[in-house]
């Protein structure tokens, strides 16, 4: 395990958490983790974005070769397209399905550098890859290294990069930024999507930098209810919002947690079981994989739901980056808000960009 971590997701509608479209997912034994920010005037932006941070997670793509990328990505739109009944799609769903979804993506990864006698790591160089406005603060200390990739509050704005679930004939314009650098234990990297970001740097820019740490112990319902105030004080902007805090640790193995046996006396009782994500396997804000797109969306004829995100510097460097059920990612947690249907308000206003790789300096 090379990082610990707490996660916080709140949806826009607090009465409709289901149509969050926000997503995240990690494995800590790897040092994986990503989240992501669907649109919420595409179509079907929730599953999307869950099938990217699972797949991101599980096989970070190769951004540095274009043909394994496209395989990649047509893959990943492929998960999402049989996911989707058209016959049963409601006559206003249908023109939407040509742009499809769309979500930013931010993930970060540990490598090692230091190795101890054991074999374990004592130290790790960060690899940061994103496209669109969900954000890494990159923090030591008592103070934030690298705000990634967004560098100010002012960068913010109504059309973020994304990555879309519709070949287009555009990926060729897709940049992704990178940011590298050293991450020793003890550091920590915090995760937020553009609400909670845009927030934090609007508070550092003013002299009242945000204590991530904080959060760290914090109940879920305070945090939660923390951002309610935000946004009812016009503070914070009323979008999903997701803050994965990720601690830094010299590598060592995950915890085996052993979980009682369970008897399973009935037909109902064992289907049950067999839905259920394996134990250790996911963590308690997890949902169903990509398989279970298809049933969220059967109720697509009617008002769509979906999963948590989206709403219209130092010396170290930048650049720009399937789905596999959770049980079958050994060791590792995966991670991201429960599933529903997707909600799909007005057309869409924005155009995916369209694959580079950018170089952002550390600071």
């Amino acid at each position: 395990m090379r990082f610990e971590s707490r996660i916080f997701w709140l949806a826009k509608d607090l009465d409709e958490p289901a149509q969050c479209q926000d997503a995240f997912a990690l494995d800590a034994e790897r040092g994986i983790a990503a989240c992501a920010d669907g649109v919420s005037s595409a179509i079907f932006s929730g599953p999307w974005t869950r099938i990217l941070v699972q797949s991101t997670v599980e096989s970070p793509p190769q951004l540095d070769d274009a043909e394994a990328f496209r395989g990649w990505l047509d893959g990943q739109r492929a998960s999402w397209r049989g996911g989707i009944d058209m016959a049963r799609l409601a006559w206003y769903q249908r023109p939407k399905m040509i742009d499809g979804a769309m979500t930013t993506l931010l993930w970060t990864e540990l490598a090692p550098s230091e190795i101890a006698d054991d074999g374990h790591a004592t130290n790790y160089q960060l690899r940061a890859v994103a496209i669109g406005d969900t954000c890494l603060f990159h923090l030591r200390g008592d103070e934030c290294l690298k705000h990634f990739p967004m560098d100010s509050a002012g960068q913010f704005g109504l059309n973020p990069a994304v990555i879309g679930s519709v070949d287009r004939q555009a990926d060729h314009l897709l940049e992704f930024q990178l940011y590298e650098a050293e991450c020793p234990p003890g550091d920590w990297l915090v995760l937020a999507t553009d609400a909670l970001a845009l927030w934090a740097m609007t508070r550092g820019e003013s002299g009242e930098p945000v204590d991530w740490r904080r959060y760290w112990d914090l109940p879920d319902d305070q945090w939660r209810q923390e951002i309610v105030s935000l946004r009812e004080a016009n503070l914070m902007r009323y979008d999903d919002t997701t803050l994965m805090l990720l601690r830094v640790v010299e590598e060592r193995p995950a915890p085996v947690e052993e979980a009682p046996p369970e008897v399973i006396d009935s037909a109902e009782e064992r289907t049950d079981a067999m839905d259920a994500p394996p134990a250790g396997a996911v963590d308690e804000a997890s949902t169903p994989a990509c398989d279970e797109t298809a049933a969220s969306l059967e109720g697509a004829g009617a008002a769509p739901a979906e999963v948590p995100q989206e709403d219209a510097t130092r010396e170290e460097q930048v650049e720009p980056v399937s789905l596999a059920e959770a049980a079958e990612l050994p060791a590792a947690v995966v991670e991201r808000p429960p599933p529903a249907v997707e909600t799909d308000s007005e057309d869409l206003s924005r155009d995916a960009p369209g694959i580079g790789l950018l170089d952002t300096p550390a600071g």
